[in-house]
C-alpha cells in the first residue's frame, strides 16, 4: 500500500492555503493512502476531504515535543512520498519521494511558493471540498435572498478594520439600491472573538442578520461561507476559506504581507491601507476645542465603491 504523509500548518490561513495541493495529490495519485498532520483548529477542515485516510491534530509543546506526538500517532516509518510545508522533523522520516518546505519569499505569495515546493509552476489554488446537499440542515441558510458574509474579527486587533465601518457597509450593500438588496447578512468569527463581531451583529436587524459568530469550526464556516454572494473581512482564516469555496472575496490590509497572504484568484480583491503597513484600526483624537476627530486608512467610502464595482464586474 503506497502511503504520503502531509504536514500543514496549526493555523488556520497557512493550512486552508495548502488544501488545493492536498486536492491536486490526491487526484494525481488517487491510490496513495494519506495522513495529514496538522494543528487541531484546522483539522475538521482535512477530516472532511475524501481520501484522506487519517489526520493527526496536534497542538504545539515546548522544545517540539509535539512532533514526537505526531511520529506516536502516525502509522509507520517509511512512505512513499512525504510534503512538508512546516519543515519538520518528520519531513526526514525515510521517504522515496520528499517535498520540503525551506522558506518562502516576502514578494512571493504563499500559494506559489506552495506551488513551486512540489514542483508545479501553474498555481494550485486553495479548495475545500463542500456539497450543497451534505451540509447539515442547522448550517443551511434560505435562498430565497442574496447572503453577504462578513468576517469583522482578526487575531490581532491592528488588523481589525472598526465594526462600525463592517455595520455601515453591510447596511449599504444590502440596501435597496445596493449590490446585494435586502440580502442577509452572515457574521462569522472564531471562538473567543466575540467582543469585535457582536456590535456588528446587534447593529443589524435580527430578521437580516445571520449570526455564527464562535459557533462554528473551520470547515462548518467553509459550508457556510459556501451559500455565500460575497465575502468581505479581515486578513484572516476566514479569508482564505472564502476563497478555497471559491466565492467572491474581498480581504482588507493594513499590517502584515499582502504581497504573500492576500486573497489569490480573479474572484479576489485586496484593499491595502494608505500608507502601507499601517493598522487598519480608526484613530481618534480629540482636538483642543474638544472636536473629534476620526482618521482611518481604509476609509468606508472607498471601501464601498471598490466592493461595489468589484463585484458589479464579476456579475455583469
Amino acid at each position: 500500500m503506497k502511503k504520503t504523509l502531509f504536514v500543514t500548518s496549526n493555523r488556520l490561513g497557512d493550512a486552508v492555503l495548502t488544501t488545493g495541493i492536498l486536492q491536486h495529490l490526491i487526484k494525481t495519485e488517487p491510490d496513495n493512502k494519506i495522513t495529514v498532520v496538522c494543528g487541531k483548529i484546522p483539522a475538521p477542515i482535512f477530516e472532511a476531504v475524501e481520501g484522506v485516510e487519517k489526520v493527526v491534530a496536534i497542538s504545539k509543546r515546548k522544545k517540539s515535543l509535539h512532533w514526537w506526538d505526531a511520529f506516536k500517532e502516525i502509522d509507520g516509518f517509511f512512505w512513499n512520498r512525504i510534503v512538508d510545508f512546516r519543515g519538520s522533523p518528520l519531513g526526514f522520516l525515510p521517504t522515496a519521494r520528499r517535498y520540503l518546505w525551506k522558506g518562502g519569499s516576502d514578494t512571493e505569495h504563499k500559494l506559489v511558493s506552495n506551488s513551486k515546493m512540489i514542483g508545479e509552476q501553474q498555481v494550485i489554488m486553495p479548495s475545500i471540498p463542500v456539497v450543497f446537499e451534505q451540509i447539515p440542515d442547522h448550517l443551511k441558510i434560505s435562498k430565497d435572498r442574496p447572503l453577504l458574509a462578513i468576517a469583522p474579527t482578526a487575531n490581532f486587533y491592528q488588523k481589525q478594520w472598526h465594526y462600525e465601518n463592517y455595520l455601515e457597509l453591510a447596511r449599504k450593500l444590502t440596501s435597496a439600491d445596493g449590490i446585494l438588496p435586502n440580502a442577509r447578512v452572515l457574521v462569522l468569527g472564531a471562538p473567543g472573538e466575540d467582543a469585535q463581531a457582536r456590535p456588528v451583529v446587534d447593529g443589524l436587524p435580527s430578521d437580516q442578520v445571520v449570526d455564527f459568530v464562535g459557533k462554528t469550526d473551520p470547515y462548518e464556516a467553509a459550508q457556510l461561507l459556501y451559500q455565500a454572494d460575497l465575502f468581505v473581512g479581515n486578513d484572516s482564516g476566514l479569508m482564505h476559506t472564502a476563497v478555497a469555496v471559491d466565492i467572491p472575496t474581498v480581504g482588507l490590509f493594513g499590517i502584515g504581507k499582502p504581497a504573500v497572504y492576500k486573497p489569490y484568484g480573479e474572484k479576489s480583491l485586496c484593499l491595502i491601507g494608505e500608507p502601507k503597513g499601517e493598522p487598519v484600526t480608526r484613530t481618534e483624537t480629540v482636538n483642543d476645542d474638544g472636536t473629534r476627530e476620526v482618521s482611518e486608512t481604509l476609509p468606508l467610502d472607498y471601501v464601498l465603491g471598490e466592493v461595489t464595482e468589484f463585484y458589479k464586474k464579476l456579475t455583469t
